[in-house]
């Protein structure tokens, strides 16, 4: 059994969630939707897709599948993560898109529903009538009117929950300056190798958990080769990768792993029957540096995504 941690809502309320899900970027067809379907089997019960994935249909009828399986099994049991689309970011756009990802997950409510980056990108018709490529930015649009959005549709019961994801504290407090509801989650890129120290004390001091998407990296980083975490890797009996998603939970980060493989899978939730002690997670926060998986240099020149780090 997974434990379970819980995001603070503005009226007082919280709600649990796993402390480990599941993403599914790049998981996709029947060979994606059985891969969902195993890691059910194994005890993933968080599952994190978004619209840029384009398999939302696949994530609801595996879950809608198993459910139908096992007498064991509701709606309840699961926590859905998904995210607007960047071109979606218009205020009066927003309750379209979320009520579209609800009819492809083909259900009521998703758990936690994240602005997928502050920056807004312009329409298939406006792209076509501008002569811009797909998915250009639109700058004339600003984070807080999606945050709008977003608000109306936790209003509405479509969402349990709203946070963002890939916003750095400038943009965050930003956010706030206008919100009436203080982001539940920030989801970033967040590893050993890019520990992301103070934006996680920032969430922590506005009561914003945070997810950590890539939490191991890509195989071309060296943080999961460093000495150090292979030595304490060998002492408590874990491989690197095991050791490296339990420090992100000793530290209070909720990682996102990524795995069609149901070995892989079951490994990394094989994390629960040991803890890190105090100098060891200070060894590996030691380790940090800048060895960042996901770069999004496509967002460098956009007005609202003014600074390198998220």
């Amino acid at each position: 059994m997974i434990p379970t941690t819980c995001i603070n809502l503005s009226d007082q309320h919280s709600i649990a969630l796993p402390t480990i899900g599941l993403g599914t970027y790049s998981i996709l067809g029947g060979d994606g939707k059985e891969a969902i379907r195993t890691a059910i089997d194994v005890g993933y019960r968080m599952f994190d897709t978004a619209v840029a994935y384009g398999n939302e249909a696949i994530v609801g009828e595996a879950i809608r599948e198993k459910i139908r399986e096992c007498n064991n099994l509701t709606r309840d049991d699961f926590f859905i993560i998904s995210k607007l689309s960047g071109s979606y970011h218009r205020k009066d756009l927003v309750e379209k898109c979320c009520r579209m990802t609800l009819d492809r997950l083909g259900m009521d409510y998703v758990d936690l529903y994240l602005m997928h980056t502050p920056v807004a990108l312009q329409s298939e018709k406006k792209c076509a009538r501008n002569g811009t490529k797909p998915n250009a930015i639109d700058d004339s649009i600003a984070p807080t009117e999606a945050w709008i959005g977003l608000e109306q549709c936790y209003q509405e019961g479509l969402c349990r929950s709203i946070g963002v994801s890939n916003f750095n504290e400038h943009q965050i407090n930003a956010l706030l300056s206008d919100a009436s509801i203080v982001p539940a989650v920030n989801q970033i890129e967040c590893s050993i190798g890019f520990n992301q120290r103070p934006m996680r004390k920032f969430c922590q001091q506005q009561n914003i958990l945070v997810m950590g998407y890539t939490p191991l990296g890509k195989q071309k980083l060296p943080f999961l080769q460093n000495n150090r975490l292979k030595e304490i890797a060998l002492s408590v009996d874990k491989t690197t990768a095991q050791v490296s998603l339990r420090y992100l939970i000793d530290e209070g980060v909720v990682p996102i792993v990524k795995s069609t493989d149901r070995k892989r899978q079951q490994e990394n939730l094989d994390i629960f029957d040991f803890k890190l002690t105090k100098q060891q997670l200070e060894e590996l926060d030691a380790i940090g540096g800048d060895q960042r998986a996901c770069k999004m240099d496509f967002l460098a020149g956009a007005k609202h995504f003014p600074f390198t780090d998220c």
